[in-house]
């Protein structure tokens, strides 16, 4: 297998069933106590409450998401993949996990692992029709707009402005970070992926 059918293999394919998870902010009250640390600047105490509550309820996705995500804005990416990745097999829903992920690699320079990371995002939000993550739907229109991937550019732009009103879009930092896939290996095999996820996925949102 080349690296460019790995790539769509990894980026389309989910290494987990994406379920429905009817939980929310408000099934475990302590989670505010999380966000109070954390807008109070008490990073650390954040994420050590967040991390004892994850022991408490394994299986709900909002914790770890929640204290990868102060990781990731405190600038360490390789702890907030490690919280995400060790908790996406205990979830039932992966998604948010999926695109904090990417964020992670995204910042640590791996582009085509965060590709990989929010086009599996984007896919599990599609399948169980559950739209709340904009992340990876943003971070895939402007990868797709510098490929010249048109079609699915304008696709991925609509479910961003559907998820998150007011016309969300990435710093020239960041659609600069993302601008070495035009002389990238990845960019021919992210094409396809784009495609796959527009024909497949996109058409039914």
């Amino acid at each position: 297998m080349t690296k460019a059918d790995k790539f769509f293999q990894m980026a389309t394919t989910l290494p987990f069933e994406e379920s429905k998870d009817e939980r929310d902010e408000g099934s475990v009250p302590e989670i505010v106590h999380v966000a109070e640390l954390r807008d109070a600047g008490n990073m650390q105490d954040a994420i050590d409450y967040g991390n004892s509550l994850i022991k408490m309820y394994p299986t709900f996705d909002l914790l770890p998401f929640m204290v990868a995500y102060i990781y990731y804005q405190k600038d360490f990416p390789q702890e907030a993949l490690q919280v995400a990745v060790q908790s996406i097999p205990q979830c039932k829903r992966r998604y948010r996990l999926y695109a904090v992920a990417g964020l992670a690699e995204f910042k640590r320079g791996n582009l085509p692992e965060a590709l990989v990371w929010w086009s599996r995002s984007v896919i599990a939000q599609c399948q169980v029709v559950d739209f709340q993550e904009s992340e990876p739907f943003l971070h895939l229109a402007h990868a797709a707009e510098l490929i010249n991937a048109k079609r699915e550019a304008t696709m991925l732009f609509t479910m961003t402005d559907a998820i998150e009103q007011g016309g969300l879009r990435l710093s020239e930092a960041e659609i600069a970070g993302l601008s070495t896939i035009g002389a990238s290996w990845v960019k021919e095999p992210l094409k396809s992926v784009l495609k796959h996820i527009d024909e497949q996925y996109l058409h039914n949102a």
